[in-house]
């Protein structure tokens, strides 16, 4: 079978990356198509057949992902891929618009576009992220024209597969399409550990903005009096150290062994956000450490409760206090634990992409 790639943009090493790096390792003769690439030193793709669009040769200044909206609608929307028997595309955004005349277009779907269906009031917002006025600006005008877009956009794939049963609700609620699951994968390598380290106090780690909602985390350890290690840094870090008191600690970016070294030693790993999957509450299940997650979205299909963690209802202070306060990780079994993250290993990943690969050809 011949084989191709696509996603809409390769920027570092976030999840979205690991996955399509496991695509690459599941189909290593595979070409990746993407609209830009930028490996900011990450070694993921170093082997890879990456073809680029354009707008690759655009100043590096312009190609910020939030700039080229349009552009990668045009370039994706005319982006025909002859010859191949599959093509698979992943993202959240334009890859799903290109065509597959010889073939069949499989598309694993991120979730429908957030700043288009799910959360546009959040994206359109002043401060939302680092997003600028400009990009603001132009989704607020382009709203109802880029949502018919990415709508007829989503009926070109042949078949559909969503990343969590929230994304696979979304998919039947915008795009009017039903979806399987495939749930993407979790390098649980990263974060194992022997299980020996003393436990104590709580853990966050993630990139540090608004909708991730670290400040619930660090706000109710305050009241608690709850130690608590924040791991990573973004444009929220000086506002989340402003708010925190004595018993927050400020790790910035570690490496993979530092942190799964801290989640390793947490009584819990706090996920206060709503994710379309969250592999960072896998991680932290691959470090055996249980998980206390706001009870939406991605944390649905991950966190066992009662078993691997336990949920908040409400994404406030109050609640997240609640639940902290009643939490006992010796309650938790470790093996269990692992279990459970073992589900999401990239193994478990290539093994089903290559199923699903074969039964559409």
């Amino acid at each position: 079978m011949k084989i191709a790639i696509a996603t809409y943009w390769i920027s570092g090493a976030s999840g979205s990356e690991r996955l399509v790096e496991q695509l690459h390792q599941a189909f290593p003769d595979a070409p990746i198509y993407t609209s830009t690439y930028e490996p900011k030193g990450s070694s993921l793709f170093k082997n890879a057949d990456i073809r680029t669009s354009w707008m690759q040769k655009l100043p590096k200044a312009i190609r910020k992902h939030q700039l080229l909206t349009l552009p990668r609608q045009w370039y994706f929307s005319r982006l025909k891929l002859h010859g191949y028997d599959v093509v698979v595309s992943a993202g959240s955004s334009e890859e799903k618009a290109l065509r597959a005349p010889d073939g069949v277009h499989i598309n694993i779907c991120y979730t429908p576009t957030l700043q288009y269906w799910i959360k546009p009031d959040n994206y359109l917002k002043k401060g939302s992220d680092g997003l600028n006025i400009v990009w603001r600006t132009g989704l607020k005008i382009l709203l109802p024209y880029v949502k018919r877009w990415d709508y007829k956009a989503a009926q070109r794939p042949d078949k559909i597969y969503a990343i969590s049963t929230a994304v696979q609700d979304r998919i039947k609620k915008f795009y009017d399409r039903d979806s399987e699951l495939l749930y993407p994968p979790t390098d649980i390598s990263r974060f194992q550990n022997d299980g020996t380290q003393e436990r104590e106090g709580f853990v966050v780690f993630g990139r540090h903005v608004q909708h991730k909602r670290i400040d619930l985390a660090i706000q109710a350890c305050n009241e608690l009096d709850k130690k608590l290690v924040v791991i990573g840094s973004g444009p929220e870090t000086d506002r989340l150290k402003a708010m925190a008191g004595p018993t927050i600690e400020f790790k910035g970016q570690l490496p993979d062994d530092k942190i799964g070294y801290y989640v390793g030693r947490a009584e819990a790993f706090i996920f206060p956000n709503e994710e379309d999957f969250g592999i960072v509450a896998t991680e932290a299940q691959a470090a055996g450490t249980p998980v206390i997650a706001y009870r939406a979205g991605g944390s649905l299909d991950t966190v066992a409760e009662g078993v691997t963690g336990e949920f908040f209802d409400e994404q406030t202070v109050s609640s997240l206090k609640e639940t902290i306060k009643n939490f006992n990780y010796k309650l938790y079994n470790r093996q269990e634990i692992l279990k459970q993250a073992e589900k999401f290993s990239s193994e478990n990943f290539r093994n089903n992409i290559q199923k699903i690969v074969e039964e559409n050809s």
